[in-house]
């Protein structure tokens, strides 16, 4: 099956655009520097229940945390400079068995430590997300994060959404300079 390029909009329910019953998956992040440069992307994993907040920190899923309570979301390590070919920074996940407290995954690429060192997305070239089905090693999404984030330090780039007994993948596309710390913030339940 051909790959779909997403762009902000309508979601796509993931069984529309794989070729089988999608189970287990791998969301990619590459990114290139522009030349005479440094910068660390991160792709982080919000596992949000019906009330939009994480049911406990463990459901965070980042470079320090890698892996979901439920062993069903996990990251495969930090990438600090983007070297190499293909994808710098990978988070598995195995959809079907994602906790059933989880109605949405939302997925962001954030720049570490962007304010001190001045970095935003403008700093990148070639800097991707996309999504492949590991048990045809099929490409189904690809999503550029594109100049449109120049100024921006972290990039809520889509959420996959429970739908019925699959998941429906929604570009957000909301490029902002709150940090890492706070989105955080934003998906801890208040006391």
């Amino acid at each position: 099956m051909a790959t779909k390029i997403v762009k902000k909009g309508k979601g796509i329910k993931l069984q529309e655009v794989a070729a089988n019953k999608l189970t287990k998956v791998k969301v990619g992040l590459g990114w290139e520097v522009r030349k005479g440069g440094q910068l660390d992307l991160d792709a982080s994993v919000f596992m949000l229940g019906k009330d939009k907040k994480l049911p406990s920190d463990e459901y965070f899923v980042f470079y320090n945390n890698l892996q979901s309570p439920d062993g069903m979301v996990r990251h495969k390590g930090d990438n600090r400079t983007g070297d190499g070919i293909g994808d710098d920074e990978e988070i598995l996940l195995n959809l079907p068995y994602i906790s059933p407290m989880v109605h949405e995954l939302r997925f962001v690429v954030s720049i570490y430590d962007a304010q001190a060192r001045r970095h935003n997305f403008g700093n990148l070239e070639e800097a991707y997300i996309r999504m492949i089905d590991l048990e045809t090693g099929g490409e189904i999404l690809h999503y550029d994060l594109d100049a449109e984030f120049s100024d921006d330090t972290e990039v809520e780039f889509a959420k996959l959404v429970r739908d019925g007994d699959g998941w429906q993948f929604v570009p957000t596309e909301l490029g902002t300079k709150i940090g890492l710390q706070g989105y955080v913030d934003r998906f801890i339940p208040e006391l």
